[in-house]
Order: C-alpha cells, then sequence, then structure tokens
C-alpha cells in the first residue's frame, strides 16, 4: 500500500451528515472517497487493534478530519474508510494539507507500514451521488448503525437502460408512497466504469424482515403490474453484468466521526476508553 493512498483518506474534508443521506438534494457532497480493505483470513482481530490504536491516535491528535469505519458482515471480509468533501478542489487541497502537518504525517508513518501484515488488498474509489435516482428523504445518520449496499457492474454502451430501471423503481416508490428510501451513486475513479452503488442506511437489521411487506401489493401495481415487472426485468437483464448486496455495520472505534455525530448518538460515536490490563 502507498503510504499516500492510506494519508490521503485522513485528511479529506469533514465528513458531513448529508454524505449518505437518502433522497434529494444533496448539494454538499459531490464526491464520496471509499477505501477497501481486504483483510486477510485470520488477520481479523489484529487488524481490527491495529486500526482501533490508528483512529485513536488520530483523535488524541485532535485531527479535524473525519472518516467512517464500517465492517462488512457479508461477503469478502472488507473494511471500508469513508469520507466526503464538496469538490476534487477540497480533495486536492485536504490531501495537501494533510500531507504537510506533522501531527498526522507522524501518525501516517508509526501506523503505515504494519498495514502489509494485515491486509490481502487494498483500493481506493471516488463516487459522484446520481439524485435523481435516488428516493426518499435524508437519514439520520448520526442513529443509523448499518449499511446495506449493493454494487451493480453495466455492460459497456447499456448504461441508459440501468437508469431507465432505476427511474421505473423511484417513480414507482413515489407512487405507492413507500416508507424506504435509498441514494445512488457512480463510481468516478478506483472502479471498472459501469460500476454503481445504491446505499439504504439503517438503525437495525431487522428492517431486513418487512422489505417484502414494504414492497407490497402497493408497490407491484405502482410499477405497472405484470406487464411493468417484465419490462424492469428486461431492462435489468439488458443492463445488468452482475449485482451483489452486502451488509455493513458502522464501526466507532475505527472512525473519526465529526463532532456533530458524537453529540447526537454519544452511546454509539463517543470513543470508549481503553480497556485497562490486569496485572
Amino acid at each position: 500500500m502507498q503510504r499516500s493512498t492510506r494519508m490521503m483518506l485522513y485528511v479529506l474534508a469533514g465528513f458531513p451528515t448529508a454524505a449518505l443521506a437518502q433522497g434529494n438534494p444533496m448539494p454538499t457532497t459531490n464526491v464520496l472517497s471509499i477505501y477497501r480493505e481486504s483483510v486477510k483470513v485470520g488477520k481479523g482481530p489484529a487488524h481490527d487493534s491495529h486500526e482501533t490504536a490508528w483512529a485513536g491516535a488520530l483523535v488524541a491528535a485532535k485531527s479535524p478530519n473525519k472518516f467512517i469505519a464500517a465492517t462488512a458482515l457479508t461477503g469478502p471480509s472488507e473494511i471500508w474508510y469513508i469520507a466526503a468533501y464538496p469538490l476534487w478542489t477540497d480533495y486536492e487541497k485536504a490531501n495537501a494539507t494533510g500531507l504537510s502537518t506533522p501531527a498526522l504525517a507522524a501518525i501516517a508513518k508509526q501506523y503505515v507500514p504494519a498495514e502489509s501484515d494485515y491486509l490481502s488488498d487494498a483500493r481506493q474509489m471516488t463516487l459522484r451521488p446520481r439524485t435523481e435516482l435516488g428516493y426518499g428523504g435524508p437519514a439520520d445518520l448520526p442513529t443509523m448503525r448499518y449499511l446495506s449496499v449493493t454494487r451493480v457492474s453495466i455492460r459497456p454502451g447499456h448504461t441508459a437502460e440501468y437508469e431507465e430501471a432505476r427511474r421505473m423503481i423511484k417513480a414507482a416508490h413515489e407512487a405507492a408512497h413507500l416508507s424506504d428510501r435509498f441514494s445512488v451513486w457512480e463510481a468516478t475513479s478506483g472502479a471498472p466504469a459501469g460500476t454503481f452503488f445504491t446505499f439504504v442506511a439503517r438503525k437495525t437489521l431487522a428492517e431486513l424482515d418487512s422489505a417484502a411487506a414494504v414492497h407490497g401489493a402497493a408497490y407491484a401495481a405502482a410499477m405497472g403490474g405484470d406487464e411493468g415487472q417484465k419490462k424492469l426485468a428486461a431492462l435489468n437483464a439488458g443492463a445488468i453484468i452482475s449485482q451483489q448486496t452486502d451488509h455493513f455495520e458502522f464501526t466507532p472505534s475505527q472512525s473519526v466521526p465529526p463532532d456533530e455525530w458524537v453529540t447526537a448518538n454519544p452511546g454509539f460515536w463517543k470513543r470508549k476508553a481503553p480497556a485497562k490490563k490486569t496485572p
């Protein structure tokens, strides 16, 4: 792993509450940074301790740069470190500032070298919001604990079909006045062209138990019945190469959350004091 790549994650502009908010508009978050770490088999606990100490060092140094960690509950053994900022200009300025800040540079020098012991792969991605394809009002992110992520790979030249399918889904949600919400993002770097992500923030995984009921008869009717479902299926079949949904849990111990998140939900986001070692 290159030192500058990991360091860039920690010098992003503050992670705004609207960063993963579902619905429209999201004017302050035009670039979402996701740093995906793939953890070696058997190295999970050691990696968690390493990252917890790293985040703790940043908190102790009163780093103004915020990020949120999310640990995969399904799929590959991954941890995502998520940060957001308004423009690429802010990304560039923040990176330059962070690399020249002695305290942050010293922390990176201390913790970056050991990463190779714990990781099998790492990838930096950036995404842009596709607010016209999302649905629902902003999520109260400080109170959320889970994130459902659907990764979609689109066939070259078939993005328009995928977008039409997502607009059908959004329109049906609006017509049926459904209670769920989601946001759609498109990869702009660090992933193959035609990679899209749908995010759903959740307070509890029990919400998954009611998904079928939420998308019941009213939703099916709003979609246009059998004919609408057939059209949607045809659009997806023509556009999508692969699709996978995984669930993540926000991980406060490896995060440097915004102060307002800690204030809003201290029981979850406030950093816990290290456990005292017994003699």
